[in-house]
């Protein structure tokens, strides 16, 4: 039965137990700042979906991360990537071997610069919509 009371003058370290708190009763606004810690946090513990809008800021994006990479006009007309300076990006660089399948879907248009080599062991399939253009 989870407690509605306590009534003593301290409570010795590791002496409540989850079992003794009503569901519920803890939740962000009685859990100090910095209190929780990345060790604390179970593996995918943490989805999109509880991360507020805007709420990850470029800072907090690991160096390896590249942003805004490129300018792109969508099949819809609206601009994505980079639509400040990424048309300044004028060269866009592709290996030139694969190393690892890719299947270009059906209705889906694709291009790299050639010569193109299939790496061994691996395969590049293009539906019988799907267009790759090696230029």
């Amino acid at each position: 039965m989870p407690l509605s009371r306590v009534t003593s003058t301290g409570i010795q370290d590791g002496t409540i137990a989850t079992a003794d708190l009503a569901d519920n009763a803890v939740n962000s606004a009685k859990i100090g700042a910095d209190v929780i810690v990345a060790d604390d946090v179970a593996n995918n513990a943490i989805t999109t979906a509880q991360i507020a809008n805007d709420a990850v800021t470029a800072d907090k994006i690991a160096d390896s991360v590249a942003l805004g990479a490129g300018y792109y006009i969508a099949n819809d007309g609206s601009v994505v990537g980079n639509s400040s300076t990424g048309r300044n990006n004028l060269f866009r660089v592709n290996s030139n071997a694969t190393t690892g399948n890719v299947t270009i879907a059906a209705n889906n248009n694709a291009s790299v610069t050639g010569p193109l080599t299939i790496g061994n062991g691996t395969t590049v399939t293009i539906t019988s919509t799907g267009r790759l253009a090696i230029i």
